[in-house]
């Protein structure tokens, strides 16, 4: 069985709720990258980030920075594995991975999390770089997701 990806677009850029959303979520955890250069994807990068929470402290004041994290669960039970996005646009989208997910039920926890309206569950795809696309997303889906804060396409839960 294919895991299955849940993204849902934050009300705010935070530090504090990206450490609440991943406490709540993914507890043990680990990242899957060493070091954090930043900006990312660039040959010559102005800083290194030893851990996670240095670069999330610096993308909060950057908002026109990009950057994904993943960390995988030291746990066998729940997600497998925690994800933030960064937008180019001042954005911050939180997502899981997992295989026993329900799709309704996941998406609702994880907006009440961070009080996000817009979310959706896709495979093995990562979401858009800006907030009016993952809207726009959400907007087009049959699937269940998550418009404008209720839970709409039922049809998976």
């Amino acid at each position: 069985m294919e895991p299955l990806e849940f993204y849902v677009l934050c009300e705010s850029r935070s530090t504090e709720l990206a450490k609440r959303f991943l406490d709540t979520f993914l507890p043990f955890r680990i990242p899957v990258a060493e070091d954090f250069p930043f900006p990312q994807y660039e040959d010559d990068s102005k800083a290194i980030f030893q851990t996670p929470e240095e670069l999330m402290k610096c993308l909060e004041e950057n908002k026109d920075e990009g950057y994904s994290f993943y960390w995988n669960s030291q746990c066998e039970s729940g997600p497998d594995q925690a994800m933030l996005f960064y937008t180019e646009d001042g954005a911050m989208i939180v997502g899981l991975s997992g295989v026993n997910l329900a799709p309704a039920d996941t998406l609702k926890k994880i907006s009440k999390q961070v009080e996000g309206r817009y979310g959706y569950f896709t495979i093995e795809s990562c979401p858009p770089n800006t907030r009016d696309e993952f809207i726009e997303i959400c907007r087009e889906s049959t699937l269940t997701n998550l418009f404008d804060g209720r839970i709409r396409n039922k049809t998976l839960s």
